[in-house]
């Protein structure tokens, strides 16, 4: 892929671009760019880390530059931000007392 044409930052090796992070060396086709709501996954950047080839302190720039220009997006609600499975209300449990709701006393009323 050609580098996007808002060029942000350009080292040696790496661009920030509107896209994100792109290898600057265009045979690379693209293969190594890293788009910008992926810059805070740590598995995208350390399997690139582990590259030999890798210029690491022009990539650790081009990482602070794009965290900077691109921000840390929200964060998805994890399983373990859930209340445990007991806490929760079933819905199967509703199914089988039909007659109880949540706004009925103990009698049924």
């Amino acid at each position: 892929m050609a580098l996007h044409r808002d060029i942000l930052w350009v080292g040696r090796q790496w661009a920030v671009t509107g896209y994100g992070i792109q290898a600057c060396d265009q045979r690379q086709k693209g293969k190594f760019d890293i788009e910008a709501s992926r810059l805070w996954e740590s598995d995208v950047l350390e399997s690139l880390r582990a590259h030999t080839w890798l210029n690491i302190e022009d990539f650790e720039k081009a990482l602070s530059v794009a965290r900077q220009r691109f921000p840390e997006p929200p964060r998805r609600r994890s399983a373990m931000a859930m209340p445990p499975r007991h806490l929760r209300k079933s819905p199967e449990l509703e199914r089988h007392n039909p007659g109880r709701s949540h706004l009925s006393n103990s009698r049924g009323e």
